[in-house]
């Protein structure tokens, strides 16, 4: 005699598929964005490396030069504008500019950071009109920092991004 599957049998079999996917899927979503995040930290560390070399080649004048003239080498993928004072190179899930220009909350005489926004599909001129992103990461050195940080920012009031990195404003 064959014995199949009953309609309920397979309802609770897709219930249960279901319920995993429902828990595993917002894990997943995180597990994502923790690499992307890897990889602007690791690009963040690259970028600093380089405009500290060029600085010490060629002074304090370093802070607005093009990447290209600082050795930074982005790659494949990244479509790049120069503003006469900074630099932004947007890839598929980042931009990063690199200026003179302070961002965020610094002491008076800091120099100019690195920073990478977290976006999805912008282009330097449209991460300038419109100054949406999720959350944006920047490489702190300037003299009223201790030791060089990391640093989290968000600007998306209704998901906390830094959470990721153990809240806003707090070094990683």
């Amino acid at each position: 005699m064959k014995r199949g599957f009953t309609l309920i049998e397979l309802l609770v079999v897709v219930l249960i598929i279901g319920i995993l996917s429902a828990v595993a899927l917002p894990q997943y979503t995180k597990a994502v964005e923790k690499s992307r995040a890897a990889e602007a930290l690791q690009m963040l560390r690259y970028m600093h490396q380089q405009k500290e070399i060029y600085k010490l080649e060629n002074g304090e004048g370093g802070a607005t030069a093009p990447n290209e003239d600082m050795g930074i080498e982005l790659g494949n993928g990244f479509n790049c504008e120069f503003y006469g004072d900074s630099e932004i190179c947007c890839n598929k899930h980042w931009c990063y500019e690199n200026s003179g220009i302070i961002k965020g909350s610094h002491c008076a005489g800091s120099w100019g950071n690195v920073v990478a926004m977290r976006v999805d599909n912008a282009t330097p001129s449209s991460l300038l009109e419109e100054n949406t992103f999720l959350y944006s990461l920047e490489y702190e050195s300037s003299p009223c920092v201790d030791t060089p940080r990391i640093v989290c920012y968000n600007e998306n009031t209704d998901k906390d991004w830094c959470k990721m990195f153990k809240g806003t404003g707090n070094p990683i």
